[in-house]
């Protein structure tokens, strides 16, 4: 081997080196508590925006809930009840869009207990 290949084969070897396991690190994750936490506040901005009547921004209220509890991961037993939790989000979602406001409240309401129910599957 010459010296510039070495030179070269060296260089790429500390190059690669140099990159930090932090670099391909991903985002640290929350804690279950604290994702419940978004969550319930998510699901109580959309119950105080149902008087507004605005079918637009309750949807979107609900679907940021969801989207929070996709974050949720303990075990499978929390999962498949977190999962059924987030079918009552997406049917309040459609309530919302169509202004049944009424049924949309009572499924936001009914998917609240169920949030506040998965820390005993943790």
């Amino acid at each position: 081997m010459t010296f510039k290949k070495i030179f070269i084969a060296s260089t790429l070897l500390v190059s690669i080196l140099g990159f930090s396991g932090a670099t391909y690190a991903k985002e640290a994750h929350k804690t279950v508590p604290e994702v419940l936490k978004e969550v319930d506040a998510h699901m109580q901005a959309a119950l105080d925006a149902i008087p507004s009547a605005d079918s637009t921004k309750i949807a979107t209220l609900i679907k940021e809930a969801s989207q929070s509890a996709s974050e949720l991961s303990a075990n499978y037993k929390f999962e498949f009840e977190r999962d059924k939790v987030v079918l009552k989000l997406k049917k309040a979602r459609e309530l919302a869009k169509k202004s049944d406001f009424a049924a949309a409240e009572q499924e936001l309401k009914e998917a609240r207990e169920g949030f506040a129910g998965l820390t005993k599957f943790q």
